[in-house]
Parts: structure tokens; C-alpha cells; sequence
């Protein structure tokens, strides 16, 4: 439906100089594919984030947030209603607030793995607020520049905090371990869609294999717990971590990543490619030659494209392998 008038005044005042309408969506994911956003809004500061929700409350609007859209499949019809992405440095901030002696903030890792070498490491706990809007890049770079290390894993991971911590962004390093945000997180601060703002600590989010119990609050900031390192060794555990998804990742065209999760002991990757989908092409979309748990976007692709070839890679590996693949990329509406 259009958005009247009225509501498009309202919805301008409340964001100023942060709403669109008709936003192509190709704009905001990482695939460069999807349809367009009714309402397009980016809130610098809670309180406007809070009038958004507001408006769309009593006008009945639909609200689906994103982050960076790095995990994230668009329809090509659009979305209806608000879609809302925070920016700016309000949504951005990095800082230390305190340290304190741990010699076991987390022991026993999220995934069910033995305790990494980074993390026998860790004995003085540093807590480090990072607002959702950051790029986990730039979370990577003040971490190394305050001589802080913990969040080198996610190196080549895209993306935002709001939405590593919603996934629990998780990667293994060049050496076999898994690392997953999970690990690392005190807390988590989070806007209710009624506007209502509070913490949640780790614990009570039950971090799983992407996933946590997260469901409609919006992420506004994390607190992570980091530690003491020197800066060179930081640089050259990220240096050799992007070199090692270099080697082992497609980054010749747009993409989103993983398509599918792992299933238990088994690789999505090594099923597709044995289901004989390496490579193959649908429209402007093809399963990665290099990986082929990445769908590529080769120029022109359509989400339906897109949507294709998870299709025949679920039938295909169902009736090799008895096994349903289960997707990791988020498709909206």
C-alpha cells in the first residue's frame, strides 16, 4: 500500500532527513539484489528509533529491522512498511569501560568446543561497549589499535555488531577452531518495539549455532570482554586470518556468504558440490566454483534467481543425502 500523506510527514519529522520512501533495497545487502522498502528510515539516536516505532504502532505499519545486510536476501517485490536500519555515531560507539582478573569468564564455549589458545589467553576480562551500527571491521581496528584482542576471528566476516550478536557470528580460524561472538559477550542492550529499552546478559540469551533467543527486540549495543595484547601480535593474527579466508572464500562478486548452515558434522559446501552444483548457474545467480555454500551474484541476478538455486540445492542434497539443508541467509518479507 502507499504511504498517505500524513504518515509520510510524521514519519520525515521523526528521522530528520533519514526517511525514503520507495528504497531499493540493492542499496543495503551485501548481494546488491532486492526489491524496494515502502519506508526507508536510519535513526542516529534512540529516541528516534522510538518515535519511529510509535508512528508505526498507531498507523498499524509493519517494522522489519536490518543491519548491514550482509546475511540477507531481498525479494524483488520489496518490503512493505518501515524498514529500519540504525546509523550514525550514536549507534557506533566504541569504548573500554572497566577491567577486572577472570580466569574463567566463559568456561565452556558456546559450541561445545575445548577452550581455543586465544582464549586460555584471556585473564584480565576488559569490557568494551560496541554500539549495533558498527562494521565488525572497524570493531576489529579499535580493538587492535587499544591493543585489545579477542575479536580477530571475525576478520572477513561482513557485517554489523547488531547483527553478529543476533546470529552469534561465528567462523574457524586457520587452524580448525570455531569462534563465535557468543564467547565474548557480557550483555546485551535492546529496544522493545513498544520502545522500551533494557539488558540482557549473556547467559539468558542461550547462544546456539546461529542463533540466540533474541525474537523482536532490536539491538542497540553490546558489551564484549576482551583482552590485553600487543597490537603487532593482533595485526598479524588478523593479516594471517584474511589470508586464510582468501584462500578458502569466493570474493569475485557480490555475495552474502554461507547460504546454508552446517548441518551436524557435515559441511553444506561439500554436499552441494557432491550434489553436482558447483558452479551451476540460474539467471544471473551461480553456486560459487570456489565454495559452493556462496551463491554469486554475476550482475543481473534476481532474488528469484537466488531463491532457484536454494531450491534445487534443498532437493538435490535431500535425495543424495537424506539431509534438509536449513538456511542461514535471512530472505525477506
Amino acid at each position: 500500500m502507499a504511504v498517505k500523506t500524513t504518515l509520510q510527514e510524521e514519519l520525515l519529522a521523526a528521522a530528520p532527513g533519514r526517511v525514503r520512501f520507495n528504497e531499493p533495497m540493492r542499496l543495503h545487502s551485501t548481494f546488491h539484489i532486492g526489491g524496494p522498502a515502502e519506508v526507508w528510515a536510519e535513526p542516529q539516536q534512540e529516541e528516534e528509533l522510538q518515535r519511529l516505532f510509535g508512528i508505526a504502532r498507531q498507523a498499524d505499519l509493519s517494522v522489519t529491522v536490518v543491519g548491514g545486510g550482509a546475511n540477507l536476501l531481498v525479494r524483488d517485490e520489496g518490503i512493505p512498511g518501515l524498514v529500519v536500519r540504525l546509523a550514525g555515531p550514536g549507534f557506533q560507539d566504541f569504548s573500554v569501560r572497566s577491567e577486572s582478573f577472570d580466569l574463567a569468564a566463559h568456561p565452556e564455549p558456546v559450541e561445545g568446543r575445548a577452550a581455543s589458545s586465544g582464549q586460555a589467553r584471556r585473564r584480565a576480562s576488559i569490557e568494551v561497549h560496541a554500539g549495533a551500527a558498527l562494521p565488525l571491521e572497524w570493531l576489529i581496528r579499535r580493538a587492535q589499535e587499544a591493543g585489545l584482542s579477542g575479536v580477530e576471528f571475525l576478520a572477513g566476516v561482513p557485517g554489523r555488531v547488531g547483527g553478529a550478536v543476533r546470529m552469534n557470528a561465528g567462523t574457524h580460524d586457520d587452524e580448525g577452531e570455531t569462534h563465535s561472538l557468543g564467547d565474548i559477550l557480557q550483555s546485551v542492550r535492546v529496544m522493545e518495539r513498544s520502545g522500551q529499552v533494557r539488558s540482557i546478559e549473556a547467559e539468558k540469551l542461550h547462544f546456539r549455532y546461529r542463533g540466540c533467543d533474541l525474537d523482536g527486540e532490536i539491538v542497540l549495543s553490546a558489551v564484549l570482554r576482551l583482552a590485553s595484547e600487543d597490537r603487532e601480535a593482533i595485526a598479524r593474527r588478523v593479516e594471517r586470518l584474511w589470508e586464510y579466508k582468501k584462500r578458502t572464500q569466493d570474493w569475485t562478486a557480490p555475495s552474502v556468504g554461507c547460504i546454508f548452515k552446517n548441518p551436524p558434522h557435515a559441511s553444506a559446501g561439500w554436499m552441494i558440490d557432491q550434489a553436482g552444483l558447483k558452479g551451476c548457474r540460474i539467471g544471473g545467480a551461480a553456486f560459487s566454483a570456489k565454495h559452493a555454500n556462496f551463491i554469486m551474484n554475476l550482475g543481473d541476478a534476481t532474488a528469484s534467481d537466488v531463491l532457484a538455486l536454494i531450491e534445487e540445492a534443498c532437493a538435490r542434497v535431500l535425495l543424495k543425502f537424506g539431509v534438509e539443508l536449513e538456511l542461514e541467509v535471512k530472505i525477506l518479507p
